[in-house]
């Protein structure tokens, strides 16, 4: 494998190993990940990715990995990702649920949709805060950006939200009462 990252994908779960232990020689499967203190390898490479908004200064990738996915539909215990590390490699598997269905299958109907725990989240912050931006509710939320993009998206699609003016300095406006379409 050498030097490079490899990446599997199966039916079930995705695959991503990557060369390097952890950086105090510990092996991740014998601490908890609530635990493992944020220390980067290469902080330049870290502040650089930083700057171009591709990760965070402050090194919360694994716990990030862990919320991400348990955010997801269809999430359960038995999808959490495991982490594997050796002295010369880190292992990342995130599983995939069997049962979940793609963003594309609404049909419009909104009875029949469940918003997320992380959705409805957003729609609380946005009735507090209609100005509020993207980068703000990841903050708070302790997510990506473009997950919170990708919920957006689909909160406009099935017409619960609209933004109105400019994508900078517009106003989030939500179009029914989300307590009532709450899983």
């Amino acid at each position: 494998m050498g030097g490079e990252v490899h990446l599997d994908i199966y039916d079930d779960r995705i695959t991503i190993t990557s060369p390097g232990g952890m950086y105090n020689g510990m092996l991740i499967q014998d601490l908890d990940i609530a635990d493992v203190s944020s220390e980067r390898r290469n902080p330049i490479l870290a502040n650089v990715m930083a700057q171009l908004d591709y990760m965070e200064k402050r090194g919360s990738g694994l716990t990030r990995i862990c919320n991400e996915t348990k955010a997801l539909d269809g999430y359960n215990d038995e999808l959490k990702p495991t982490f594997k590390s050796t002295p010369t490699q880190f292992q990342t598997i995130i599983y995939a649920s069997t049962d979940n269905t793609n963003v594309g299958d609404c049909d419009g109907d909104m009875s029949a949709t469940k918003l997320t725990d992380r959705q409805q989240k957003i729609l609380s912050i946005i009735s507090k805060s209609p100005t509020v931006s993207g980068r703000k509710m990841s903050e708070i939320l302790s997510v990506s950006q473009r997950t919170i993009e990708r919920d957006l998206s689909l909160l406009k699609k099935l017409g619960v939200l609209k933004h109105e003016g400019k994508d900078n300095d517009g106003l989030w406006v939500i179009q029914i009462d989300f307590l009532k379409i709450r899983a």
